[in-house]
């Protein structure tokens, strides 16, 4: 019986761990049956896993920053201690040991508060503020950073998709052709060859159609991986590739990237955080003056007796082994890295924003260059067909109609995304979030 009560009362005990254990730690967002790229940002934003360790290095600087905050306040400690003594004492060696037994109990309150620290703590307090800024400013950099990762995979599912589509109308042609050889052949029209050539053709069009079909599954594996979610629930993707104008100038849109990228923001915080600290170092030469104070209650037994006593302590560093010294040196050289790293981070933004406005307008023109070729390459086949059908052409004509239209509108769909890729870099690099995506 006893044992029975004993198990239950384990179990009770051990309940509460089972379930805390159990209980998943966050929910992941659930993907809908059509995804938007609005939808699949905000997912990706919920998500990622980058966007939590962001967050924390956000809460180690707010915490930082206390830290240094906290030499503004007094320092008070509580100390207690109570203790039995028994054994032999030797009180005057003309005597023997007597054997004595006794207690004591002592109980302290301690207290320090500094007065003045000849501008220690300020400059300490202000490093804490730039940290916390270069990392809220990180965090910002991470955002865009993933959002940017979420629209370049979700582009490369309608490209994939829009090369599916091309790719079975090019099996559909391939399938008419066969028919119409096939057709031809029993009319005496055409040879064996003829048919043998059509086959060929489709079964090249199938070939094609599964890699661009696996490709479109692949994209839909890393937009998820974009995402930071693992469901295996299938979903629809609206075919929203467009052609915006941007008629922002270069100059403009580097000065605005100077302006807005987080990473600036974040290298100039940075900066001022190692400038604080050299002359929070340097400070370190100078005098602490503290006041003291403590009450204590000490005696061998109950009632204890009380004294207090207060003062004024003045410390002033002397000779550490040229410790601070060395690190005042550490500290500038601190701030000599941190100002190369901004400047080669501004060139590299610069030299980015550059590169993508220039793909930008690349492939603004491959746009209208590829639309005349897909309308040419559509007469082509038109005519080749023609011919055929007259009997004064040949299947070659019709496969190699067929391949040219099919690269063209494949070359169409790519110089879209190119463009819809170089402007989301663009406005990445500019640092200019979209707003429906800047909410936290």
């Amino acid at each position: 019986m006893k044992d029975w009560r004993l198990n239950r009362l384990i179990c009770w005990l051990l309940l509460p761990a089972v379930f805390c254990t159990a209980a998943p730690t966050r929910q992941e967002s659930r993907i809908p049956s059509i995804l938007t790229l609005e939808n699949a940002v905000r997912i990706a934003l919920e998500n990622q896993p980058v966007i939590r360790a962001a967050r924390a290095n956000i809460n180690l600087s707010e915490a930082g920053l206390r830290q240094a905050r906290s030499n503004f306040y007094p320092n008070i400690n509580l100390t207690a201690s109570g203790s039995h003594i028994d054994g032999y004492f030797v009180f005057n060696p003309s005597f023997p040991a007597r054997k004595q037994a006794y207690n004591n109990y002592s109980t302290t309150v301690q207290l320090q508060q500094i007065i003045f620290d000849f501008n220690k703590t300020f400059p300490r307090v202000s490093a804490g503020k730039y940290g916390l800024q270069a990392t809220e400013s990180d965090y910002q950099s991470t955002r865009d950073a993933v959002i940017m990762n979420v629209q370049l995979a979700y582009f490369q599912i309608i490209r994939a998709s829009r090369i599916v589509r091309v790719t079975e109308s090019i099996v559909s042609q391939a399938e008419e052709h066969l028919k119409q050889a096939k057709a031809f052949n029993r009319a005496g029209k055409a040879s064996q060859f003829d048919i043998t050539r059509a086959e060929v053709d489709l079964a090249n069009s199938n070939v094609n159609l599964l890699s661009a079909q696996n490709t479109e599954q692949l994209a839909r594996v890393q937009l998820k991986n974009a995402m930071g979610v693992q469901e295996t629930t299938d979903f629809t993707i609206p075919d929203t590739f467009r052609v915006e104008d941007f008629t922002v100038s270069l100059d403009s849109v580097k000065q605005i990237a100077l302006n807005n990228r987080p990473e600036i923001h974040a290298g100039m915080a940075r900066i001022n955080e190692n400038r604080a600290v050299v002359k929070a170092v340097k400070s370190q030469h100078l005098p602490n003056l503290l006041a003291t104070g403590s009450y204590q209650l000490n005696g061998f037994e109950f009632p204890l007796q009380g004294r207090w006593n207060v003062g004024l302590m003045l410390n002033f560093p002397v000779f550490q082994g040229f410790n601070i010294a060395a690190q005042v040196e550490q500290a500038e050289a601190n701030v000599d890295a941190s100002e190369a790293d901004f400047e080669t981070l501004k060139q590299q933004i610069l030299l980015l924003v550059e590169q993508f406005y220039l793909q930008l307008d690349e492939a603004g023109k491959n746009i209208k260059a590829t639309g005349v070729l897909v309308k040419q390459a559509e007469e082509n086949l038109r005519l080749a067909q023609t011919r055929y059908t007259s009997g004064l052409g040949s299947p070659i004509e019709i496969t190699d109609a067929m391949v040219v239209l099919g690269n063209a509108r494949i070359t169409n769909v790519q110089a879209v995304y190119d463009y819809n890729v170089a402007l989301a870099q663009l406005r990445r690099a500019m640092g200019v979030p979209l707003q429906q995506y800047s909410n936290n």
